[in-house]
């Protein structure tokens, strides 16, 4: 009886995320009005609830409630014939869809230093990206440039890299060939793997759900490394797709 009543109440909410009633981002209601609505106990409405989280429909926030997830699809097409796109040409969002949140300077990490063939304890610029598709963050994206490109940049095209308050006038790779170091190829891994809390907490990854993590190395027609990236996004919403000569 009880797995019935589950079944129920979770079809029932499934039902209102998909007509609308409650839209990505709002919030199902809270479990004492389930209960009180469906007439039964607590902990059955908490498994019912559950139930919709591992189908990634729903992500319970500590001190929030229970939110809907925006699962608008990202795909992430590349062609070697078209020049890189940013990410709201890509998505069609809007240019706030791809928000610096950190940029500064550090002293790389020997794994850092070791992808962009530096040496040790050198100096490179690290940013990190959210970048959003509906209403929910769909992708971090966290980079790292040597010291001298990320400076020859901002030198280049006025654009200081550091400034998370300001977009950039183009992107980066249009701001390398301004610098005179332009990208020749690129070489992207993909794997997928369970999130940790912060990836979680900021994708709002409901439990159950992995990441689809790619790693990049962008490199000149010398094969110096001139970037690195780490993108991690939610393995139900990113796709990448590859299209080249055969």
């Amino acid at each position: 009886m009880t797995r019935t009543r589950q079944q129920a109440i979770s079809r029932h909410i499934r039902e209102r995320i998909q007509d609308g009633t409650y839209p990505p981002g709002s919030k199902i209601p809270a479990i004492p009005a389930l209960m009180e609505e469906f007439e039964v106990a607590r902990e059955t409405v908490r498994e019912a609830v559950a139930r919709l989280a591992h189908e990634g429909l729903v992500t319970p926030l500590q001190g929030i409630g229970t939110i809907v997830r925006d699962a608008t699809t990202v795909e992430m097409a590349y062609r070697p014939d078209r020049p890189a796109q940013v990410w709201s040409v890509k998505t069609g969002e809007t240019e706030d869809s791809d928000r610096v949140v950190q940029a500064g300077w550090e002293t790389a990490t020997r794994e850092i230093t070791s992808w962009l063939q530096i040496p040790d304890r050198a100096q490179v610029l690290h940013r990190v990206r959210h970048q959003r598709k509906g209403g929910q963050i769909a992708q971090i994206h966290e980079q790292w440039i040597p010291n001298d490109l990320a400076r020859a940049i901002q030198d280049a095209t006025g654009d200081d890299l550091t400034d998370t308050a300001r977009p950039l006038s183009t992107d980066l790779f249009s701001q390398m060939r301004a610098a005179g170091d332009g990208p020749a190829t690129v070489t992207e891994t993909t794997t997928a793997r369970m999130p940790d809390p912060d990836e979680a907490g900021t994708l709002e990854l409901p439990p159950g759900v992995p990441v689809l993590v790619l790693w990049r190395i962008t490199r000149n027609t010398d094969e110096r490394p001139l970037e690195t990236s780490i993108l991690v996004g939610a393995s139900d919403r990113i796709s990448h797709s590859y299209t080249v000569p055969v």
